[in-house]
């Protein structure tokens, strides 16, 4: 049985970090996706999404009578269905830790997500609640903790790359973004994981977004 090619529907580069997630996953194992975009924060927004997501949340990933949605269960279905479990460290060990690291970088964090979020096109220096405070010292234990002890092999989170790295994907954008104080052995992390050719890509395009909608403001409105 021939399967149809599936479907992404995202988010704009710039703020979608949950579309981030699954996109890298897909370009990262070479998966042939067709992709729409839904443009965020505009009027006619939610209407959009609505035609593809119960939830009225981004991203969606549609398999032929398939539908998934939330950014963690669409990477479990597409390691599943596409990769044959390769998305995940094959180390009972490091695949037990993955996981659930994985799932506390998705579930966990309001604090910081709320506070800094992704913006991929912002540079600047954020002052922390203690909440969020404490959230990134978290983050820090976190990769510190996964590269030391299970980075043999690579230069992501468990050496080779995996679904963790993809929900930390969108994370890394905001610590580098915002100016996190972290250890060295997080920040030599986070410089690699931000070099990877799909994720410069994805901030190459997002920069254009940006551009685009500079390019269409009325600016006599503000004279």
């Amino acid at each position: 049985m021939i399967m149809s090619k599936p479907k992404l529907i995202s988010g704009d580069r710039n703020y979608s970090s949950s579309s981030l997630r699954v996109w890298l996953l897909l370009n990262e194992f070479e998966i042939t996706f067709d992709e729409t975009i839904i443009k965020l924060f505009q009027s006619d927004s939610v209407e959009k999404i609505a035609m593809f997501s119960p939830s009225l949340q981004l991203p969606v990933f549609i398999h032929d009578s398939i539908k998934v949605w939330d950014s963690l269960a669409i990477c479990e279905y597409i390691n599943e269905t596409f990769l044959e479990s390769r998305a995940w460290p094959q180390h009972a060990r490091k695949k037990a830790v993955a996981r659930s690291i994985a799932n506390e970088l998705h579930a966990d964090f309001q604090h910081f997500k709320k506070d800094w979020p992704m913006n991929c096109q912002l540079k600047a220096r954020m002052k922390n609640s203690s909440s969020t405070e404490k959230e990134i010292g978290r983050l820090d234990a976190i990769i510190y903790c996964c590269r030391n002890n299970f980075g043999d092999g690579g230069i992501y989170l468990f050496g080779q790359f995996s679904i963790a790295d993809c929900m930390l994907a969108p994370i890394a954008v905001a610590l580098n973004a915002y100016g996190a104080n972290l250890s060295l052995l997080s920040k030599k992390y986070i410089q690699a994981l931000l070099s990877n050719p799909n994720i410069e890509w994805w901030l190459e395009q997002a920069e254009k977004e940006v551009e685009t909608e500079l390019q269409n403001i009325n600016w006599e409105k503000f004279a």
